[in-house]
């Protein structure tokens, strides 16, 4: 087992893995990161026009394994009455 840490960035900052997680595989590791992407979109989104966050994965020894981000962009595309 391998330990995995998750560290998540966003536009008002960054919050550092300092724990990880064991995993047996990489492809594990991947899918946690998606599924901590997921819920912390769920919990923070905020209500903006442009809002990005990204998990970054690390191995044990440092080195960035894997990222995923979402973006969220919105406006309106016509002038309203």
């Amino acid at each position: 087992m391998d330990r995995y840490f998750f560290d998540i960035y966003n536009s008002e900052g960054q919050v550092l893995d300092e724990e990880g997680q064991l995993f047996a595989s990489k492809e594990s590791a991947k899918d946690e990161a998606l599924r901590v992407l997921q819920d912390v979109a769920r919990d923070e989104m905020p209500d903006r026009d442009l809002f990005k966050l990204t998990v970054k994965v690390r191995s044990e020894n440092g080195a960035k394994v894997f990222e995923a981000s979402l973006i969220l962009t919105s406006g309106w595309t016509a002038k309203q009455p």
